[in-house]
């Protein structure tokens, strides 16, 4: 039975604002609405072995009663998913025991969302796996998980940071957001990449100045491409991660396109190629076109290069071939000059003269001056 917990649940009751709610007892929260969802009941009496056995919390009565209180006393404003205010209500009406088991009622609100036809469902609800969940010890990741969900099938919204501190209850505490984003974001986002089969999520921060306005939230699929692993590594996944955080990449990525560019070009090349593309800012018709446009223009830079270079070290090594022999030439008529019987003074002027030739013909005129 337990496997096979799945409720529907309401995407206006995922982004809660109001007090926060812990980790298991949003857990018994939505064990509660699976509850009253499959009894198409507002109101039921559950036996309390029942909620231990399925959450596998320990036998503690009063600890079950403080969730159940604490989830009573949670009034909320919920918004709709255009944004708009949907309606203020608490998340239990009542509670109580009554014998071995407790009496526990929702709000009318509630109930109508849970048990809405099968149109409403398909509008507005979101499967939760309730033992996924249970994985989760941040008490903030099981928040951002019910978000993500919500918006698995579309780009999830931009987020201000002032609503994510309410919707995590947060907002009286984490008062520097380099706390709130150590202790909140990054913990979640790691809990849930570890145990999510399906997306790798991360977080943008959008800045008003040098201040951390907003967050905008991303995913990209964690099955890049349906090839053999020994033909991609880590670095080449995590370029295609990066690369598709890019939505313009992302609308248009094809694990097909991607598996023949492996097979045609050099590893490098393709990072290199991806790394160019996540800075793109414009519709992309054809990714695959131009990838490889890209990846080709990569690879013929390579090939220009080393005629480049070719040319310039033949190039030094026909002046240092020159110059050699501009200096055995100088040399000669060094000797020369001190060989021929002048004043002193000719002598001083000729070497001045000498010193400053910086061609074959120059020296060569000065030769037949002193020769003459």
């Amino acid at each position: 039975m337990k496997n096979k917990l799945t409720i529907y649940k309401p995407n206006e009751l995922i982004e809660i604002v109001g007090n926060p709610i812990s980790a298991v007892g949003l857990v018994t929260y939505n064990f509660l609405l699976h509850k009253f969802q499959n009894l198409k009941k507002d109101k039921i009496i559950i036996s309390m072995s029942e909620i231990f056995n399925v959450l596998e919390i320990s036998d503690n009565y009063d600890e079950l009663f403080n969730y159940l209180d604490s989830l009573r006393n949670i009034s909320v404003l919920s918004r709709d998913s255009k944004g708009k205010l949907w309606g203020g209500f608490n998340l239990l009406s009542e509670f109580k025991k009554v014998g071995n088991g407790v009496f526990v009622q929702i709000p009318d609100t509630i109930f109508k969302a849970l048990c809405g036809d099968e149109n409403e469902k398909n509008l507005y609800y979101t499967t939760i796996k309730l033992l996924e969940q249970r994985i989760y010890k941040c008490s903030y990741t099981i928040i951002f998980y019910e978000i993500f969900k919500k918006y698995e099938k579309v780009n999830i919204p931009i987020f201000n940071l002032e609503e994510l501190k309410n919707i995590t209850g947060t907002s009286d505490r984490y008062l520097e957001y380099r706390y709130f984003k150590r202790d909140v974001l990054t913990k979640s986002i790691a809990e849930i990449n570890k145990f999510d089969s399906k997306y790798n999520y991360s977080f943008e921060e959008k800045k008003i100045g040098r201040k951390v306005n907003e967050i905008k939230f991303s995913k990209v699929e964690k099955n890049l491409i349906d090839i053999p692993e020994n033909l991609i590594s880590e670095k080449l996944e995590k370029a295609i991660l990066k690369a598709r955080k890019n939505r313009f990449v992302d609308e248009v990525y094809s694990a097909k396109a991607m598996e023949k560019l492996i097979l045609k070009y050099n590893e490098e090349d393709i990072i290199k190629g991806l790394n160019e593309l996540y800075k793109y800012n414009s519709e992309i018709d054809n990714l695959s076109k131009i990838l490889n446009s890209k990846i080709k223009e990569i690879v013929d830079s390579k090939k220009v290069k080393p005629k480049k270079e070719a040319v310039k070290v033949a190039k030094q090594k026909v002046e240092v071939s020159q110059k050699s022999e501009l200096d055995l030439e100088k040399e000669k008529l060094s000797i020369l000059i001190f060989k021929i019987d002048l004043p002193t003074r000719e002598r001083i002027m000729l070497f001045g003269e000498l010193s400053v030739v910086e061609d074959l013909e120059s020296l060569e005129k000065l030769r037949d001056k002193i020769k003459s």
